[in-house]
């Protein structure tokens, strides 16, 4: 089955993309910035989210910004994941697919209130 996987790259537990924003050194900013630039950054309201790439991203990621996340970010490990266990999909495009965690983690509570 063709892009049955989503792959996330995370750090000491956390995702790339929250620990590498809050972590970015100021000597690499210009570096990163060039390196994520083919990546569109979608508007979503404040929140908790999961960042996946789909195979396309994942290959361009691996030859950019991953290269400039090995400069400061410690421990880079690559997750896959199978599409079908992503539910609350809040944005996706050719790159990257985003998961809404709050909406989970409400509906998991609901759950457990029903139940």
């Amino acid at each position: 089955m063709k892009n049955r996987y989503l792959y996330r790259y995370t750090t000491k537990g956390e995702g790339v993309w929250s620990a590498g924003k809050r972590l970015l050194p100021q000597y690499l900013v210009e570096e990163v910035l060039k390196n994520k630039k083919w990546l569109p950054k979608p508007n979503l309201p404040k929140g908790k989210y999961h960042f996946y790439l789909t195979e396309k991203g994942k290959e361009k990621y691996e030859s950019t910004l991953l290269l400039s996340h090995k400069k400061y970010l410690p421990k880079i490990r690559k997750e896959k994941i199978d599409k079908k266990t992503v539910k609350n999909i809040i944005y996706q495009d050719e790159w990257q697919i985003v998961e809404n965690m709050s909406a989970k983690v409400l509906l998991q509570n609901k759950l457990l209130i029903l139940t």
